[in-house]
C-alpha cells in the first residue's frame, strides 16, 4: 500500500532527526492490520537494526492495555465496583472519600508519584511512602493530576481481587486469550528488547535492555500496576483490534460490549486552571483534546494513552480504527522530546487516509 510507504517515511525521517533510533507501528483496523519496522533497537553500546519482532518496553501503557483492562474483567465478574472507595482494600489507607474512579480517573489528589532517588528502595519502602502520605494536592474528584500512585494502587487491587500477582492474572485472563504471546512483565528473551537508558546508580550500570526502566516499578520487583509490562507490534495489534471489536478477538471474548462502551465513556470534562496534560479522562485511558498524542483529526469518541519510553496508542471508535506506536526514545537519554511532536504528526496521516486505509 503506497500510504505505508509514505507512513514509514515519516517514520524514517524521525529517525534521521533524532526523535527515536527505531520505531515499530501497526495501523489497525476491525480485520486488517499493516505493521512495520524502522531504525535500530539499539545504537549503545552496539548498533543492532530493528524489526517488528522487537520488544518494547510498554512504560505507562501497562495502565491501560494490562490495569485497566484487569480491572474491567473483575467489574464483570462482580468483584469490583468502580465507586468502592479504596480504603475498603487498603487497612493503612488514611484517605477514606478517595475511590477506585478517582484512581483511574486521575482525580484522586494523589502526588504524581515516588519522590526522590528510588534506586535503593524496596517494596516495602514503596508502599510505606504511600500509606504515610500526610495530604492530598486536591480535594478527590475536582482536579486532575496523573499519578503513577493511582495505578500502584489499582495493579494491588487487581492481585487482591483475583488472588494472582498481577502479572499472572494478565497473561492468563488478557493475553493468552488475545494471543499476545511477546507480552508480559519480565521477559525472558532480552537480546530481544529495545534498549532504552543509560544507568548508573545502586541497581546497574550501563544501558537498560529488557528490564523496566520506570525506577519506582523497577523497585517492586519489576511488577506493577502502572509500569512494567513489555510487548511487541503485533501483540499490540491484537489488543486494538478486541477493543475494535467490542471486547472479541477471533471469537474470544476478553470483556463485553458494555465495558468497552464503559471505556469510550468521558468520565470527567476539563477542569479550569489544569495546567498538566490530560484534561480529560475516560476510564483509564486519555480521550482527545488539543496537544494531544492522537493529533487533530480523530473522532471524539477515541480513547488514547502514551509511555514515558516512547510508546503510544489510540484507538477511535467512530472511525473503527486504531494505531500502536513502540519506540525507545528515551535511548541513550530521556533528554529527548522530539517525538512528541512526530507522534501527533503521524496520527493526523493515518486519519487524513482514514478511507484508503479502510477499503484497502
Amino acid at each position: 500500500m503506497e500510504r505505508i510507504k509514505e507512513l514509514e517515511k515519516l517514520l524514517l525521517d524521525a529517525v534521521s532527526d533524532g526523535a527515536f533510533p527505531g520505531a515499530n507501528y501497526a495501523v489497525v483496523t476491525k480485520n486488517k492490520v499493516w505493521m512495520g519496522s524502522v531504525g535500530n533497537k539499539e545504537l549503545y553500546p552496539e548498533v543492532i537494526p530493528n524489526s517488528v519482532e522487537t520488544i518494547y518496553d510498554m512504560a505507562s501503557l501497562t495502565k491501560v492495555v494490562c490495569t485497566t483492562t484487569c480491572l474491567m474483567q473483575l467489574v464483570e465478574k462482580g468483584l469490583l465496583r468502580i465507586y468502592d472507595p479504596v480504603s475498603r482494600y487498603f487497612e493503612k489507607f488514611r484517605f477514606t472519600d478517595i475511590t477506585v474512579w478517582n484512581l483511574m480517573t486521575h482525580t484522586s489528589g494523589l502526588p504524581e508519584g515516588i519522590y526522590g532517588p528510588k534506586d535503593k528502595l524496596s517494596e516495602s519502602d514503596i508502599w510505606d511512602k504511600i500509606f504515610t502520605i500526610e495530604e492530598l494536592k486536591f480535594k478527590p474528584g475536582t482536579k486532575i493530576i496523573y499519578s503513577d500512585i493511582n495505578y500502584i494502587l489499582l495493579g494491588k487491587i487487581v492481585e487482591i481481587l483475583s488472588g494472582m500477582p498481577i502479572n499472572e492474572y494478565a497473561k492468563k485472563n488478557v493475553f493468552e486469550p488475545l494471543e499476545m504471546v511477546d507480552s508480559g512483565y519480565l521477559p525472558s528473551d532480552k537480546k530481544r528488547c529495545a534498549a532504552t537508558e543509560y544507568r548508573n546508580d545502586a541497581t546497574m550500570t550501563g544501558y537498560v535492555k529488557g528490564e523496566v526502566h520506570d525506577e519506582t516499578a523497577y523497585a517492586m520487583n519489576k511488577v506493577a500496576g502502572h509500569a512494567g509490562l513489555f510487548s511487541t507490534v503485533k501483540d499490540c495489534s491484537n489488543f486494538i483490534k478486541m477493543i475494535l471489536n467490542d471486547g472479541i478477538l477471533n471469537g474470544k471474548k476478553v470483556l463485553s460490549k458494555k465495558s468497552i462502551d464503559e471505556l469510550f465513556k468521558v468520565q470527567v470534562k476539563e477542569f479550569s486552571g489544569v495546567e498538566v496534560l490530560p484534561k480529560a479522562r475516560c476510564l483509564g485511558w486519555q480521550t482527545k483534546e488539543p496537544a494531544c498524542s492522537a493529533g487533530e483529526l480523530v473522532s471524539e469518541n477515541t480513547i488514547l494513552h502514551t509511555g514515558f519510553t516512547g510508546t503510544n496508542m489510540f484507538i477511535d471508535r467512530d472511525n473503527e480504527i486504531g494505531f500502536v506506536l513502540l519506540s525507545n526514545r528515551v535511548h541513550p537519554t530521556r533528554n529527548n522530546g522530539k517525538l512528541f511532536h512526530v507522534r501527533a504528526c503521524v496520527a493526523n496521516f493515518i486519519m487524513a487516509h482514514l478511507e484508503e486505509f479502510k477499503n484497502d
